[in-house]
């Protein structure tokens, strides 16, 4: 699970030094001079990078995205498909928002990222002049976390990103993969060997539930990689493709090995399902969890 950004220290260094290191990039999508060194001054005092964005071309976002039959969803074609894309392989902590950024279509991303279960989770917080409040009013509908006048923003911005900010609690999860996988945990992961991808998901799904947070991520992670499988098996490239993307939450924040599983080669198997899909072919292989023992 995510929580507020962890800074590190002796307390969790051997617990949490195997795990991948995360970059903390914060996005900013704005133009305005003026705005943009508040902004790279706060974020970086309190530890964070901060990526501006100025232009749709610098996420391969750029162009107009094709009709879409069903919006509540991860698009797969497209600019939109792009920078969820995007955003899922960078994963930023925080992206601010300022409404006065008009060459960028800031309203239709908000709405984007807030209805893909791949980027829901990734705060977005929105600032703009006060006068301008139909803006404002137009990002709180596309589904901003936050939205305030650009004043009260620059004044409360430090509080702002370390409140917001959230990034993988990596003392936790390392804790957690120094255990052992639950009894549930083992069963999905056997199910998933056995080719049982909807039972593995039933199973994974209450070990999720069941279990302290850093250890559920592990097990949604799990739960992900069954039910990808699972539309493999079905012969649904769409859902797959979908859930490559979501996955990635719970997986890539994970070390190469976990409760004794060799989640360097889940990745790798997770890769070349993505891989594959993103060239049209629909694999018919399945995947192997070893399990420890």
């Amino acid at each position: 699970m995510s929580t507020r950004a962890s800074r590190g220290g002796p307390e969790d260094a051997s617990s949490s030094q195997d795990l991948p290191q995360p970059r903390s990039v914060v996005l900013a999508l704005t133009a305005d001079l003026v705005v943009v060194p508040r902004l790279e001054d706060v974020a970086r005092s309190l530890g964070f990078e901060i990526e501006v964005i100025e232009s749709a071309a610098q996420l391969g976002a750029q162009g107009e995205p094709p009709p879409r039959s069903v919006q509540l969803t991860e698009p797969l074609e497209g600019p939109d498909a792009a920078l969820v894309r995007r955003l899922v392989a960078d994963r930023p902590v925080l992206i601010l928002v300022d409404t006065t950024a008009t060459s960028l279509p800031w309203a239709r991303w908000i709405q984007v990222l807030k209805t893909s279960a791949a980027t829901r989770r990734i705060p977005i917080l929105v600032f703009g002049p006060h006068v301008a409040e139909a803006d404002l009013q137009r990002a709180r509908q596309a589904g901003a976390d936050l939205v305030l006048p650009r004043g009260a923003f620059l004044r409360d911005l430090p509080a702002l990103i370390g409140r917001w900010a959230v990034q993988p609690d990596r003392g936790a999860l390392g804790t957690a993969c120094q255990g052992e996988l639950s009894t549930k945990a083992r069963h999905g992961v056997e199910l998933i060997n056995e080719g049982k991808y909807f039972e593995a998901h039933e199973v994974l799904e209450h070990a999720w539930m069941e279990a302290p947070a850093a250890e559920g991520t592990v097990y949604r992670a799990l739960l992900q990689v069954a039910v990808a499988w699972l539309q493999i098996e079905r012969k649904n490239p769409r859902g797959a493709s979908k859930m490559m993307l979501r996955v990635r939450e719970w997986l890539d924040p994970l070390p190469e090995r976990c409760m004794g599983i060799d989640l360097a080669a889940v990745k790798r198997s997770v890769a070349e399902l993505d891989a594959s899909l993103q060239a049209g072919e629909l694999p018919s292989y399945q995947i192997s969890i070893p399990l420890p023992g």
